[in-house]
């Protein structure tokens, strides 16, 4: 445990249990990071592969601690020596887990008490071997379940195995809003040095300062998510200013374009567009990743940025998907989303994307997926590097609220079927490699992937919630079910999947009328 930024606890965890006789057993007190952060891998790593860890179980500090604030979260962990098999254990007996328990009571709760061996957190956490943090024994099997299917974005190489990274992705972070800061300028300062603002970005005499773009300003499919005002407050953009394909997002600071290609030198990022995901994020949050593609622009570090080499546009579809976000959330026990927890997120692979679609048979799975990110995606002139790396030279798509919805539905109900495949007849599409032990666990908790769909959007209550607002009803949810039973259908029956919006998507009757000169 002595890495990084030392913290007290995880030496102490470490020290107690090299005091252990081969056969004993240590019960602590401890932050729950000792099991899933970065810094304290490899002390985990140990105690799982040694077959010493006995149980974790995982608190929220509600009025249990008062002096210590309630987002802390602790944890009862109790290992042995690693020398030899703890006493009143058996070799190679999974461990006990519960998480976000709020009293002891909660340990007792066999829907929320689950195991997992050694061999399941390698499955979830191939490179760190850290803890996924379940809130329950049916997440665990979901899980499970998924990443059987489908496999981490970047395996690092480990035990003589190559690096496996089929996206070609890299990762980096651009500007640091505390170290870079000397960089920034605000709009008075280059006012007043004779810069012209146009858009959302300053000219003089051929040189540019652009807007740096901090993470709460971007959103699902929307870079123009909110805006800062000129007393440097931020509000969010509204409907009607999203109508508009030239209304750009105003930042807080703005950097010289030759800092943001320096900044970009060592990427070999050729685009003049972006993609991230949002740093700051919680499992309890309307949604845990927050990600988009956004201009070739500053960044702050709370936006962390990620290269892929394929070009597949499907990548952007997986990002705001809920499948991926239902399995992100199974490995944020924090408040941020870092690059070691993404590399392990479940990414299908790309030449899945190149294979028929199931539900619409006459051609691949990108080629079905394309017109839907590219509509929600190209709405305003300033993505339109982004439409012409893809092969479309019209213009933006209108910004209409009842499209988008069922845009984004027909996607998450595609996602959902690659993420849980299944067979024509909507059972499971079970693996020859998965033992009858684990297949009967699936079953028993989900007898089909509909069920697990179905369980996945009770998961995200906040957006239950806001549905009931704005609809009187959780209508994404029935919406997603149905469409999924459609494209359920048309897998039984070799009928191609009909889609619900008409206009299709990406029609170039949904474009943004050409700009009249002098207009």
């Amino acid at each position: 445990c002595g890495r990084g930024d030392i913290n007290l606890y995880a030496v102490f965890g470490e020290a107690g249990r090299r005091l252990l006789e081969p056969s004993g057993r240590m019960g602590m007190v401890l932050p729950s990071g000792i099991a899933s952060d970065d810094t304290t891998k490899l002390y985990f790593q140990n105690v799982v592969d040694s077959g010493s860890l006995v149980s974790l179980f995982d608190f929220e500090n509600k009025n249990i601690f008062p002096e210590v604030h309630s987002s802390y979260k602790f944890c009862l962990f109790t290992a042995g020596s690693g020398k030899q098999v703890p006493a009143g254990r058996f070799p190679g007996e999974a461990a006990e887990f519960v998480f976000f328990a709020h009293s002891v009571d909660d340990l007792r709760d066999p829907e929320r008490r689950f195991s997992l061996s050694a061999d399941d957190i390698a499955l979830l956490n191939p490179n760190t071997r850290t803890c996924p943090i379940f809130r329950s024994r049916r997440d665990a099997e979901l899980t499970k379940a998924i990443y059987r299917r489908v496999p981490v974005l970047i395996r690092e190489a480990r035990d003589g195995k190559p690096e496996e990274n089929p996206w070609g992705i890299r990762f980096s972070r651009m500007f640091d809003m505390s170290n870079d800061s000397h960089l920034f300028r605000t709009r008075e300062q280059l006012e007043a040095e004779g810069w012209l603002l146009e858009g959302n970005i300053f000219h003089r005499s051929g040189e540019q300062y652009l807007p740096l773009y901090e993470a709460k300003m971007i959103h699902h499919y929307d870079h123009r998510w909110s805006t800062y005002e000129p007393n440097g407050d931020t509000r969010d953009i509204t409907p009607e200013e999203r109508k508009n394909p030239y209304k750009m997002v105003l930042p807080r600071y703005w950097l010289s374009s030759k800092d943001i290609d320096s900044a970009l030198v060592n990427t070999n990022w050729k685009h003049q567009w972006l993609i991230g995901w949002r740093d700051i994020c919680r499992s309890t949050d309307e949604r845990t990743v927050i990600a988009g593609i956004i201009p070739r622009v500053a960044v702050g570090d709370k936006f962390l940025l990620c290269f892929p080499q394929n070009k597949s546009i499907a990548l952007l579809g997986i990002f705001s998907s809920f499948p991926f976000d239902y399995t992100a959330r199974q490995k944020q026990g924090g408040t941020s989303l870092k690059y070691f927890t993404f590399r392990q997120l479940p990414f299908i692979s790309p030449e899945v994307f190149d294979k028929s679609c199931t539900w619409a048979p006459k051609g691949n799975t990108n080629q079905w997926l394309f017109p839907y990110i590219l509509e929600l995606s190209y709405q305003s002139n300033d993505l339109v590097s982004f439409a012409w790396d893809y092969g479309w030279s019209g213009p933006p798509f209108r910004w209409d609220e009842d499209r988008r919805f069922l845009l984004r539905c027909e996607l998450d109900a595609a996602f959902f079927h690659l993420y849980l495949p299944s067979e024509p007849d909507g059972s499971w599409r079970l693996l020859e490699s998965e033992p009858a032990t684990i297949r009967h666990s699936l079953l028993a908790a989900f007898p089909t992937p509909r069920d697990a769909v179905s369980y996945i959007m009770d998961t995200f209550p906040i957006v239950r919630r806001k549905d009931e607002a704005k609809y009187g009803d959780f209508r994404t949810k029935p919406v997603i079910l149905e469409i999924y039973d459609a494209m359920q259908e048309a897998m039984r029956t070799g009928v191609p999947y009909q889609t619900r919006l008409d206009p299709p998507p990406a029609d170039p009757r949904c474009c943004h009328p050409p700009r009249e000169a002098g207009k």
